[in-house]
């Protein structure tokens, strides 16, 4: 890993690599998050947003592959801490209102992901191929869409008179 960046493309390797360890520690945080939801469509969500991450994550390996580099996945500092905000907050929430909390917090691991990622689809659209770009702004808009998916389920669930679904067994 580098210690210090003395050129762009150096800087850019290792923020992908950043991205690469937040959307791994996204896909883990966002299980649990599932496992604490309570209405169908929350879970749903959560498992979509995970299967993106997926996604997400093979398409930086194949970057990685195509740009000849292999960086060891660094600390992704901001997604453990929201992994460590997610056990805290639910840990604290009362199982009646836990898609209350569940909601704002996948909002945040998407915006996380959105600042991961934005910032390499311009460097690589304005340094690298297109080819590289097209693939990391692809990232982007599904992340922005996801993070309106969210947005949305969370005005209907926060709009909703109903804070309690029970899960099916």
């Amino acid at each position: 890993m580098f210690e210090h960046f003395s050129e762009a493309h150096e800087l850019f390797v290792y923020r992908m690599g950043i991205a690469r360890g937040t959307t791994r520690r996204a896909i883990v945080t966002l299980g649990t998050l599932e496992q604490h939801a309570q209405r169908a469509e929350v879970g749903a969500l959560m498992r979509d947003l995970s299967e993106e991450a997926r996604a997400h994550t093979a398409a930086l390996e194949d970057l990685f592959a195509e740009l000849e580099r292999n960086v060891a996945v660094p600390v992704a500092h901001t997604a453990d801490g929201l992994d460590k905000e997610v056990h805290s907050v639910v840990r604290k929430t009362d199982e009646g209102i836990l898609d209350l909390a569940v909601l704002p917090l996948a909002l945040e691991i998407q915006y996380a992901a959105i600042a991961a990622y934005e910032p390499l689809a311009v460097y690589a659209r304005e340094w690298l191929e297109g080819d590289v770009a097209d693939r990391l702004e692809k990232c982007v808009a599904e992340q922005l869409s996801s993070r309106n998916q969210v947005l949305g389920l969370m005005r209907t669930v926060f709009a909703s008179g109903d804070t309690v679904q029970a899960r099916p067994d």
